[in-house]
């Protein structure tokens, strides 16, 4: 009890608002939903649409609805979102607290994102390019199982969503939401960071599930030390989440951009 106490007591001073009222509101099984929630998802997304593609007789409906995998994400950033909602709004809380600036912290905050991000890029590409040479002697080689080309139109409504509702949705939930709400609960902090850093991680196997043994590797493991150095840097300054995760929606926009060429080919 003492150590929850001193978590929620260090939470409330931390983040951007006071979640002590939260931590009493948001149990355990509401935190726990939402570190899985975005797996979930993503995988009945892409069975629906799996069936989808199976009843207008794709050949093969698996790697169709696989194709498809950053519409599907769109669709679980739009659930993400909504459920986060949701239970910020069970601790009278806004979905827009989660990205407040203060004035104050702003001159702390900047050179902390610079530092964070200074490394975001390296421990992104890294991992993925030397996990890939490794698995199936190309660095190219996983990239071209998620790069694949849609209709003109669909990848192009892609690239101008898929940005700002990844920015909303996955680190603030992960980082913002379920990881302060975790040391909160059971006195966690790296714990917490590991716990949250592996799901975020994992989750990437659901995007897309690839019925193959390399590929749910190379999804599962290379996000990894992104997730933890990004968890890292919102575990010692949370206020900087507005702005990293304002860079991730940035950064990410090359997948879908990436998608369009292919799609444009």
């Amino acid at each position: 009890m003492a150590t929850h106490a001193r978590a929620v007591e260090r939470l409330g001073q931390t983040t951007p608002f006071d979640v002590t009222a939260g931590v009493t509101q948001s149990s355990a099984a509401v935190v726990w939903g939402m570190l899985l929630a975005r797996s979930v998802v993503a995988l009945g997304t892409q069975v629906a649409v799996a069936a989808l593609a199976w009843s207008g007789g794709a050949a093969d409906p698996w790697r169709t609805a696989a194709d498809w995998w950053l519409g599907s994400l769109v669709l679980v950033n739009v659930a993400t979102i909504v459920l986060l909602r949701a239970v910020l709004r069970r601790e009278n809380r806004r979905l827009r607290d989660l990205f407040r600036i203060r004035r104050a912290d702003v001159r702390g905050d900047l050179p902390w994102v610079f530092v964070a991000l200074l490394f975001a890029g390296p421990m992104a590409m890294i991992p993925s390019i030397a996990v890939s040479q490794l698995l199936w002697g190309s660095v190219e080689a996983g990239s071209d199982l998620i790069v694949r080309a849609l209709p003109v139109v669909a990848a192009l409504a892609i690239v101008l969503v898929f940005p700002v509702l990844q920015a909303i949705a996955e680190l603030p939930t992960y980082f913002g939401f379920v990881m302060p709400r975790l040391e909160a609960l059971y006195g966690w902090r790296l714990r917490a960071l590991l716990t949250v850093a592996l799901v975020l991680s994992a989750q990437h196997i659901f995007m897309p599930l690839l019925l193959d043994w390399r590929a749910i590797i190379w999804r599962g493991i290379v996000f990894l030390p992104l997730a933890l150095w990004l968890g890292y840097a919102l575990l010692r300054r949370p206020t900087a989440l507005p702005y990293l995760a304002a860079a991730q929606g940035l950064i990410d926009a090359s997948l879908p951009l990436m998608v369009l060429l292919a799609s444009l080919e």
